[in-house]
């Protein structure tokens, strides 16, 4: 059927179109609509699933550990041999999380063991950052006797 339709059966293939182009309508609407509760329904599906992961944290056996017992743990991770330029375990206790945090800065042992790492050419901001940073772990290991090495 390669030919040009005549007026009469242009009308024709029109009122056969009519229906369903009213059901294509139809369908895309009902699509829109349900793809709008669905976009709604997903997100209030990931704002349960945020609060049950936020409660469920409160109830982590790790938070039940005493502040004395996490003191100690963190004691036992401190590497004897370590490699005077890797990141201190000391330092890594303080970026895990507040509690955290607090119990190792209030474990004066962890900071009793030092090194700096003094670079041929430093920069007076860098030696004042430096300085700052010593200052800071010598009050940190309160009134232990500290090991330093350079």
């Amino acid at each position: 059927m390669n030919h040009v339709p005549l007026p009469a059966e242009l009308d024709q293939l029109k009122d056969l179109l009519v229906e369903p182009q009213h059901e294509l309508k139809c369908l895309q609407s009902e699509i829109s609509r349900l793809q709008s509760l669905l976009d709604d329904l997903l997100r209030k599906k990931d704002e349960v699933e945020t609060y049950i992961k936020g409660h469920r944290i409160l109830m982590s056996p790790i938070r039940w550990i005493p502040s004395e017992t996490l003191g100690e743990i963190f004691i036992h991770c401190l590497s004897s041999d370590a490699y005077p330029f890797a990141v201190s375990s000391s330092l890594l206790m303080t970026t895990i999380c507040r509690h955290w945090r607090r119990v190792a800065i209030n474990t004066p042992i962890l900071w009793s063991s030092l090194h700096i790492h003094l670079p041929p050419h430093l920069s007076e901001e860098m030696a004042s950052q430096q300085t700052a940073g010593v200052n800071l772990w010598l009050e940190r290991s309160a009134t232990l006797p500290i090991s330093v090495s350079l």
